[in-house]
């Protein structure tokens, strides 16, 4: 009986130590929340990067801070046709670290951006993947931030990724999709369409503004209420906005001249404004393909999605 009892106690310590010489069991669980964040105060590279707060971690993915990596955050990919990015531990890099304390505040802090590793920051894990791909599809849905999609106006009709043939209905050497006013009459093609979707179908080119019912919308007709007058001609002013010019039309309604077929004088041509600026927001979607992160490896993760507000002035 004494002999059973010391095989079987024998047994349990072989076993105990059998399960420690396995090392510590690592739970990884890479479901971020795809809200990614950038670092770009580095000369030499851009740190792409999500946050978790519980556990503290991150992945990140390190790339080369070139032309070609710079559209990335301001332009779009090809239709179907991603930037592809070869992981090699050098040039590119994926990472997943863990953290001694929670650094996911980055409204305040930046801290994987910082220089200076904070002293009170310790890395508990790194684990590198030097293998796989990243493919990173760039998507503006508003180039020009008027109210209608770039798709909508000519950008890139064939698909191609060659820009230069898309449409530019005033001919002033601004491709639509990038024309803050269309028509080129002084009125921002954002104050000419259907803004207040009245229709429900997120389409502002289906249900546009039609002043004078010409069929040609508001905003590509340079005489908006059909008078003779051209539009931009009726800023009584000069200040190269038609649209603070008012009068009471046949209704008794105050509005601008250029809305008004009751005013019929003609101004003259005051010049265009130069001042075609907006904000673009641009979407980049980062998927990893084959990586091996030691601890964990796959066919495809999706990193999440990077939104770049750029101010464009032309």
């Amino acid at each position: 009986m004494k002999l059973m009892r010391k095989v079987l106690v024998v047994l349990i310590t072989l076993f105990f130590m059998s399960s420690c010489d396995d090392g510590d069991i690592i739970t990884v669980d890479l479901d971020f929340d795809q809200d990614l964040s950038l670092c770009d105060n580095d000369i030499d590279t851009y740190l792409i990067y999500d946050l978790r707060n519980d556990p503290s971690e991150s992945l990140s993915l390190l790339i080369q801070r070139n032309t070609a990596n710079d559209l990335l955050f301001s332009e779009p990919t090809p239709v179907d046709t991603p930037t592809t990015l070869t992981i090699d531990g050098n040039t590119n890099r994926f990472i997943y670290r863990t953290y001694n304390r929670d650094i996911s505040d980055t409204s305040t802090n930046q801290e994987l951006c910082s220089t200076v590793i904070p002293a009170d920051l310790v890395i508990i894990e790194n684990y590198e993947s030097t293998s796989g791909t990243a493919e990173v599809t760039v998507t503006v849905d508003d180039d020009d931030n008027d109210g209608i999609p770039s798709a909508l106006e000519g950008a890139d009709p064939n698909g191609d990724g060659d820009f230069s043939d898309s449409l530019d209905s005033d001919l002033d050497g601004i491709f639509d999709y990038l024309d803050q006013d269309d028509d080129n009459d002084n009125v921002l093609t954002i104050d000419e369409i259907d803004s207040e979707d009245t229709d429900g179908d997120d389409d502002p080119t289906t249900n546009p503004l039609d002043t004078d019912g010409d069929t040609i919308p508001d905003y590509l007709d340079t005489d908006d209420d059909e008078d003779g007058i051209l539009t931009i001609n009726e800023d009584e002013n000069g200040d190269m906005s038609p649209a603070n010019d008012l009068a009471n039309n046949a209704l008794g309604d105050l509005v601008p001249h250029y809305l008004n077929t009751i005013e019929t004088i003609d101004y003259g041509n005051p010049g265009n404004t130069q001042n075609n600026q907006y904000t673009r927001t641009v979407n980049s979607v980062f998927i990893i393909k084959n990586f091996d992160l030691d601890i964990l490896s796959g066919d495809e993760i999706n990193l999440g999605t990077l939104i770049t507000t750029i101010i464009i002035q032309q």
